[in-house]
């Protein structure tokens, strides 16, 4: 570590777009999630898909009985 810095070397196979000359980093628990900073998040959200059958069959318990305050 070096002035309180350090640099993290990724594969090619997950090399960030070429031009790319800053990142945010946010970390989730015990990862990190790495993002070129010119990219917004509803961008990074919309890039992300899931199954078509995704939550298909959510199973959720009854919603509990409680007193009004």
């Amino acid at each position: 570590m070096n002035n309180r810095t350090q640099a993290i070397r990724l594969p090619k196979s997950v090399a960030l777009p070429e031009g790319t000359r800053s990142v945010d980093i946010v970390r989730l628990g015990r990862a990190w999630l790495i993002v070129p900073s010119q990219d917004s998040w509803a961008q990074w959200f919309d890039e992300v898909s899931s199954s078509e059958d995704f939550m298909e069959r959510r199973e959720q318990p009854d919603a509990d009985e409680r007193d009004d305050l």
